[in-house]
C-alpha cells in the first residue's frame, strides 16, 4: 500500500498499520496521538490539491 501511495505522490509517512487489540485503550490514544502529529507535521494532503486544480 505504502509503495501504491509513493507513486500516486503520497508520502507513505501517512499510513501506519498497529495491532492493538480492544483491552489496549491507553496504546490506541497514543498511536493516534502519534498519527496525528505525523500528518499535522505532513500537512495537507497533496491529493487533495490535485482535485482542486
Amino acid at each position: 500500500m505504502k509503495r501504491v501511495l509513493e507513486d500516486l505522490g503520497v508520502e507513505p509517512e501517512r499510513v501506519r498499520l498497529e495491532w492493538i487489540s480492544g483491552s489496549e485503550g491507553k496504546k490506541f490514544a497514543d498511536v493516534i496521538t502519534e498519527m496525528d502529529a505525523k500528518i499535522r507535521e505532513l500537512g495537507p494532503n497533496p491529493l487533495k490539491e490535485v482535485g482542486n486544480e
